[in-house]
């Protein structure tokens, strides 16, 4: 049995895209969709995902470790887990290759290289059986931290799990993205040719690689600098989001037409992730 975890938050917008995907690309009854569901009625939604979680929680890792633990209670030691985003599916038979894959290595996971060389597996979509989540601690949390392509100091989502592997000596399989043609350097991704992350859905979406193009220009690297202080930082990063968004607008504008105009295409067109191949 394969146990599918996923947030959605505040917008249910992915929800049966994500449903169609699964349903197109896995085996009938193979799977079980555990989730969190923040701010949306769960109503419609009972009879097609198993187990739904409305609690009030914000931090991510918070609820990606909260359904694991659901899932450990009730599944079998063979069973398997697909830590999957909100807005991220399959796009070819992952099922198979991640049943091939598991005979060889504990995990597999997307490792986003190309937000500033990020090393750790990320929740975009991760793959590992219970018996091994159970067996290492898997915690989705950040703290360990690693220096970025240009030198800064960074954690993010995975970095526990990834520092659990490192300090273990256990290799695992990282699914590289495989986009030929490139909407955004991170968002509108294809991974091994086989999961979609669209990224960035429920937030405004600007990541690593327009922080560092944007702080070329010397007004907006002082805005940004502002925005990194205390001062930004302040009510739950608010001012430093603002602040962000607003010197980044012309970038975040692009990337939500290119987004608005798949959101179009992904419900009705099965095969769209084809336009990235080249």
């Amino acid at each position: 049995m394969i146990y599918i975890a996923t947030v959605h938050w505040l917008d249910d917008m992915w929800i049966d895209i994500q449903l169609k995907y699964f349903k197109r690309y896995l085996p009938d009854d193979s799977y079980r969709v555990y989730a969190f569901l923040n701010g949306i009625d769960p109503t419609p939604y009972c009879e097609r995902i198993h187990y739904i979680n409305t609690g009030d929680i914000q931090a991510h890792v918070t609820k990606l470790n909260i359904l694991a633990s659901e899932i450990c209670k009730v599944a079998g030691s063979d069973d398997v887990i697909y830590f999957i985003d909100g807005d991220a599916f399959p796009v070819g038979d992952i099922d198979s290759f991640i049943t091939r894959q598991l005979l060889q290595t504990d995990l597999v996971a997307v490792q986003r290289l190309e937000n500033e060389g990020d090393p750790q597996p990320h929740p975009s979509f991760c793959a590992t059986t219970v018996r091994f989540w159970k067996e290492i601690g898997g915690d989705w949390g950040q703290g360990p931290r690693w220096k970025t392509y240009s030198g800064a100091s960074r954690t993010d989502v995975g970095a526990l799990l990834w520092e659990k592997l490192n300090k273990n000596g256990i290799d695992w399989f990282p699914m590289h993205r495989s986009n030929k043609i490139n909407l955004h350097p991170l968002w509108f991704g294809v991974y091994h040719e086989l999961i979609y992350h669209h990224g960035a859905a429920f937030r405004t979406p600007y990541c690593m690689v327009d922080i560092k193009d944007a702080r070329k220009v010397w007004w907006k690297r002082v805005l940004m600098d502002i925005a990194d202080s205390k001062f930004g930082t302040m009510n739950s990063g608010w001012y430093q989001n603002a602040i962000y968004s607003f010197v980044m607008k012309n970038q975040i504008k692009k990337v939500l037409i290119h987004s608005h105009k798949l959101i179009e295409e992904i419900p009705e067109d099965l095969q769209f992730s084809e336009q990235f191949k080249g």
